[in-house]
Order: C-alpha cells, then structure tokens, then sequence
C-alpha cells in the first residue's frame, strides 16, 4: 500500500470537529454542562434544574419525583 500525505482539508476538519466536540455548549440561561456533579455545587435551583434536564445528572432528583437538589428547590 502506498502513503500519502494528509490533505489539508481533511486535517482542518479533523481539528474542527475535535474542538467542537470537547466544547461545552452554553444555553440561553448562561449554564453549560461541566465539572459540577452535586447539589452542593449548585448555585440554585435554575442552574441544579438545567444540569438535570440538560445534562442528564440524574442523581441530583434522589427521591426520583423530577425536582432536583431539594434543598435548593422547594
């Protein structure tokens, strides 16, 4: 098999979809996906619901009735 170089447009559109892949989209609220895992971390019940919904961190509804980090949401 013989070896040829990359083209350029496929290396630029293999960068491009890296770095869009590894961003965190942010929302109209300001949130985005990222480091945060617990209700503790949260800042309020808007950010806990969108990490929730958004972000699919189920652990935050514990008793499992859709409202997330109770303390902060009541």
């Amino acid at each position: 098999m013989e070896w040829h170089a990359p083209r350029v447009q496929d290396a630029m559109t293999s960068a491009t979809s890296r770095s869009t892949a590894s961003a965190s989209p942010r929302t109209n609220s300001g949130f985005s996906c990222g480091s945060k895992r617990t209700c503790g971390q949260m800042e309020s019940c808007e950010e806990a619901r969108y990490y929730l919904t958004a972000c699919g961190l189920s652990r935050l509804d514990g008793d499992g009735d859709g409202t997330p980090c109770e303390s902060l949401c009541r």
